[in-house]
């Protein structure tokens, strides 16, 4: 007799379907993981291939960081202010260094603070964006967007104090976010105290922290006129902190401003402007001329996006006038920042507050970058790699774009191959120029 209601029987090609099902379900469920797991392994691998194979010479000012690191290993002191080419530089980094290389007997143990300093740069990005956003795996997609950003990449293999500088000042800038929606006096002085906290480390690490003070004074401003803590607690906590930072933070200007160092700000600030022609600014004929490397001699704008999307100062890789890699993180970084500045106007509308302070905090390092610029007439200075800080408003926004479910894929695989493929080109060979010294 016919049963209507009995179970069809299981076939292999219907069990199969199940488990695709299945495994579909669990990749969707755990992709950011994956993704996460793969860039963390996949940026050591390239760390610990590159650092014992490049130069110290190589990067930005390489041999003059060295110097500096000798010096404190050598004379157990800190050098002049005006001894070598860095020296004018806080000395929080070379602290550091010039310890792991008294430990270690050799300058290479330096190179290897950096891709430490990275992933910790990531970490508290973290926070940052898990208090933003809330979701665990929004936030992943802001520390991926980090992780995959070639202009980070290019810092683990050098001796330099630049990402330590982004690291604290992104620090300063989580601690900032933790304060806009504080509530009652406790929380406002436990932030106010970490604010204080990174910023004076930053400036031991370098000057250049100063750029992000206006972040730091709008916050307060805006908690001045907002917060539920009294206006005269507010004011007795404001006082305190620019004491206490003017007190921790006097010795290292006082020694920098008394120098003549290559990149000291107050010689950028009193200097003449640089003259640059009228339609550096604004040119664009860069993107039809495919140029992904000498942008920085005619083009601000051209500069500061082969600065960020590719390794436009050829800091690592060799100078081929065109490269497939190159020409791959060079077209993704349109797709990337236009999806990115859309996060960030998406978020304006959804979390005013946060999303005013990403964007403020983009504007402001964009407008601190021309700034540098306008003042300085060297090609190196047109680059973003000075005002790092602006890749966690980048971050933010991506991470913003991604809530979107359309672009969450797009996303994915935009940062899945912007990692591979950097990862592939910055993979340093024996032959490259970056491997001998000058």
């Amino acid at each position: 007799m016919h049963i209507a209601n009995a179970e069809r029987p299981i076939t292999f090609s219907s069990l199969k379907m199940m488990m695709n099902n299945t495994y579909i379900s669990h990749l969707k469920k755990y992709i950011h993981w994956y993704l996460l797991g793969f860039m963390f392994l996949g940026s050591w691998v390239l760390a610990l291939h590159n650092i014992p194979l490049y130069h110290y010479k190589h990067g930005f000012d390489g041999g003059g960081h060295v110097d500096y690191l000798n010096y404190i290993v050598l004379e157990r002191k800190l050098p002049p202010a005006n001894y070598g080419w860095e020296t004018h530089q806080s000395p929080l980094y070379y602290f550091i260094g010039s310890f792991l290389m008294s430990i270690f007997g050799t300058w290479k143990a330096a190179q290897y603070i950096n891709i430490v300093i990275l992933w910790v740069l990531i970490g508290v990005s973290y926070i940052g964006l898990r208090k933003v956003f809330k979701k665990k795996d929004q936030a992943i997609v802001g520390i991926l967007s980090l992780a995959a950003l070639p202009m980070l990449n290019i810092f683990p293999v050098m001796v330099t104090n630049e990402l330590m500088n982004a690291m604290w000042s992104i620090a300063t800038l989580v601690s900032l976010i933790f304060l806009l929606k504080s509530s009652g006096e406790r929380e406002y002085l436990k932030y106010s105290s970490l604010v204080t906290l990174f910023f004076i480390l930053g400036f031991w690490t370098k000057v250049s922290i100063i750029m992000i003070a206006p972040m730091i004074a709008g916050v307060y401003l805006f908690k001045f006129i907002k917060s539920d803590v009294s206006r005269m607690r507010q004011i007795i906590v404001g006082v305190t902190m620019i004491i206490t930072v003017f007190v921790a933070c006097y010795p290292v200007f006082a020694r920098a401003s008394s120098s003549q160092g290559p990149s000291n700000l107050t010689m950028v600030a009193s200097g003449p402007s640089a003259s640059h022609p009228a339609d550096f600014y604004l040119r664009l004929d860069w993107i039809p001329k495919l140029d992904m490397y000498n942008t920085q001699y005619y083009s601000m704008l051209g500069g500061a996006y082969n600065s960020f999307f590719n390794d436009g100062h050829n800091v690592l890789t060799p100078f081929i006038a065109f490269h497939k890699k190159a020409f791959v993180l060079w077209i993704l970084g349109f797709f990337l920042f236009p999806l990115s500045l859309f996060g960030t106007l998406r978020l304006i509308k959804k979390d005013k507050l946060y999303g005013i302070f990403a964007g403020g905090l983009g504007l402001l390092m964009f407008g601190v970058f021309v700034y540098y610029v306008s003042r300085s007439g060297h090609y190196s200075a047109v680059r973003l790699t000075y005002e790092t800080p602006i890749a966690f408003a980048y971050a933010v926004g991506l991470a913003s774009a991604w809530r979107i479910d359309r672009l969450r894929y797009l996303i994915y695989g935009l940062l899945f191959i912007q990692f591979t493929v950097m990862v592939s080109f910055y993979w340093i060979l024996p032959w490259w120029n970056v491997t001998k010294g000058y």
